[in-house]
């Protein structure tokens, strides 16, 4: 599969190294909103209209 996926236009293997400085899942931005009940469940249109909450885009979901 690697192989295929290095056939892409613009795609390069990376070393090691830079695979260990690739840092991914949740920020903790959005961690903190998560476990302060940010609900990723209302759309930013309902946040605002149904529930007069404040959407967080950056994590996308809504601040009660």
């Amino acid at each position: 599969m690697l192989k295929n996926i290095l056939k892409l236009d613009g795609a390069q293997q990376l070393s090691k190294n830079e695979q260990k400085e690739i840092s991914g899942g949740i920020t903790k931005q959005c961690l903190d909103a998560y476990s302060n009940g940010c609900d990723r469940t209302i759309t930013a249109v309902d946040c605002f209209s149904l529930y007069e909450g404040v959407y967080n885009s950056t994590c996308k979901c809504c601040n009660l």
